[in-house]
């Protein structure tokens, strides 16, 4: 380690020195840009439940374009093969892409399984299971996305001292370094208590998601330190505060943090993350549709499936795979249901108190039985269809499900300013929505609600938050469900993604958005160290304390129990002795 002597003191000045290396071809990330809506994965593969002494390898073939692939032979080992080789395709969320996974047993064929990519890339953590060959061993199919370029933080640190320093005292330098568990990734310069590090970029791939910021003093003793995770540290960034303070020759010292994190994401890094999507099917039941025993009605139930069937069945099915639990709300509008006297502009179309049907299939048939209930009337109308999806979704307050509504409709809408309004309202929320136009209408309304060109403004003159509204028209790709999906789906990864980075929302922080579950505490004693917090109590968990608390303050930090981050906030006054030292009660709530 490079190092040189200041005035005549023994001491040494640290010169910063990175344990790590960027590899080969990695290269920084000045913004945060959406990934193209192809994402290079790679697919793992694990089988349990194999028979001992046997040869497995596994045979993949992806049905549009015939590629094939192997896994190398293992022997099971205890009932287990963990399949080192890896098979990498190109992912789109909007087409249906199937493979064929076959498994050899002993270079024999034992059975096989077809499976969409988006089914495994939309299990929950893209982690797809399910029972394959004669012996009905389990397969367990991992996806992961690939990246050019990493993720990474740009650590910059300010230090001020509250009171004037003899900067010419070799003893008054500082420095820093962070390490994860395993390593030093890097160790500062050093610097007086009036100054700016040089900032320093580590890829989040090598920094980990937990690691330590710790502070020194010109003998390499700890001043000061932080146990964070990226998700800490991403908040951190955004306030204002203090990030460490210490005392030094009863001086006091403030770290401040000016560091920036640079994401790399993929959609696939926020379905890992816990993020799930919500199909909700909008259908236009208007007397411009004509009846359906009519030949020449866009809703003509004969033999062959008509348009808004085509529709369903092409799209839904793509979103379907992103759905853990299959079942999807359906609505109606625009025709009198039975026993009402005038057009209803948003009912159920199963008839039943919750709209949920299950599995797409069930869908279309729900769709064809609802015209023994319904006279097609009205005229369309949007708004009280898309506020009812906007109500339900602030009901649920589950920021992490994600709401796609599909309207099927057949063409003017004659009430354009309110669900101008209403759209206006879900540009906040979780919510794309999807207009596929049926039949040969001139679509003039749906294109100015798609906004490319001029983002549509509510009203009272609030501008949309972000693009959420996609407009396709059937006939154009009647003739190629896949090309259909394809139009009226790509935009939903990238509207995902607009809508989580506006909130703030990533990866590598979600766990503190998923749905709050509360937890009473009483009468926590609580024995603090200065530098590092370790308690027992709460029926014997062990918390670990993962931010350095400011003295004399009230505060806010996360804590782990039971490998649960846990979000507590409370009021104290800290008052420490010589030693640093201090118990303290209280009583409150903890969230977790």
């Amino acid at each position: 380690m490079g190092c040189e002597s200041a005035n005549s003191s023994s001491k040494k000045i640290i010169q910063s020195q990175t344990f790590f290396s960027f590899d080969k071809g990695q290269r920084d990330i000045t913004n945060n840009k959406y990934q193209n809506y192809k994402t290079p994965v790679k697919l793992g593969f694990i089988l349990e439940g194999c028979a001992n002494y046997h040869k497995y390898q596994i045979l993949v073939i992806m049905a549009d374009n015939n590629n094939k692939f192997t896994t190398e032979i293992l022997n099971s080992n205890e009932n287990f093969v963990k399949f080192n080789s890896c098979y990498i395709c190109n992912y789109f969320f909007e087409r249906q892409q199937y493979l064929y996974i076959k498994l050899l047993k002993n270079g024999i064929e034992s059975g096989d399984i077809k499976v969409a990519l988006g089914t495994i890339v939309g299990s929950p953590k893209s982690i797809y299971r399910t029972e394959i060959g004669k012996e009905k061993e389990n397969i367990i199919v991992i996806a992961q996305s690939i990246k050019e370029t990493d993720s990474f933080i740009n650590f910059d640190f300010i230090v001020k001292a509250m009171e004037t320093i003899d900067f010419q005292n070799i003893n008054n330098l500082i420095s820093f370094k962070i390490s994860n568990p395993e390593n030093l990734l890097y160790q500062s310069e050093s610097i007086s208590y009036l100054g700016k590090f040089q900032p320093i970029k580590i890829p989040i791939a090598i920094l980990g998601q937990n690691f330590t910021v710790s502070f020194l003093n010109s003998e390499q003793k700890i001043l000061g330190f932080k146990d964070e995770t990226i998700g800490d540290f991403r908040e951190q960034i955004k306030s204002d505060s203090s990030y460490l303070g210490f005392l030094v020759n009863d001086k006091i010292i403030n770290i401040y943090n000016n560091s920036k994190i640079f994401s790399n994401y993929s959609f696939i890094d926020y379905l890992k993350s816990g993020v799930t999507i919500k199909l909700t099917i909008g259908i236009d039941f208007t007397s411009s549709n004509k009846p359906p025993n009519d030949p020449n009605s866009l809703h003509y139930l004969g033999r062959e499936m008509n348009d808004y069937e085509l529709a369903i069945r092409a799209c839904g099915t793509v979103v379907a795979y992103y759905d853990y639990n299959q079942s999807f709300p359906v609505y109606g509008f625009g025709a009198i249901v039975k026993g009402e006297k005038k057009a209803n502009m948003c009912f159920n179309v199963n008839f039943q108190q919750n709209p949920e049907v299950y599995t797409i299939d069930n869908v279309i048939k729900a769709y064809r039985n609802c015209f023994n209930n319904i006279i097609l009337a009205g005229e369309t109308e949007f708004c009280p269809l898309i506020k009812n999806v906007n109500e339900k979704i602030r009901q649920e307050q589950d920021p992490l499900k994600y709401h796609i509504l599909m309207i099927l409709t057949d063409g003017i809408i004659v009430d354009q300013q309110k669900t101008i309004d209403a759209l206006v309202d879900g540009s906040f929320l979780p919510l794309s929505v999807i207009i596929i136009g049926i039949g040969n209408d001139h679509f003039k309304e749906m294109i100015e609600l798609d906004g490319d060109e001029n983002p549509i403004t509510s009203s009272n003159g609030v501008k949309r938050k972000r693009d959420l509204v996609q407009f396709v028209p059937f006939n154009k790709y009647k003739n190629d469900p896949t090309e259909l999906a394809t139009q009226v789906l790509e935009e939903v990864p990238r509207q995902i993604m607009e809508y989580y980075t506006m909130k703030d929302i990533y990866p590598d922080n979600i766990s503190r958005f998923q749905k709050n579950k509360l937890m009473n505490y009483n009468n926590i004693n609580q024995n603090i160290n200065y530098n590092n917090f370790n308690a027992k109590y709460l029926n014997d968990s062990h918390i670990n304390y993962k931010n350095f608390m400011n003295f004399n303050n009230n505060y806010s930090f996360t804590q782990t129990i039971n490998n649960q981050n846990i979000q507590l906030s409370n009021s104290y006054h800290i008052a420490f002795d010589a030693d640093k030292q201090s118990k303290g009660t209280g009583v409150g709530s903890i969230y977790y």
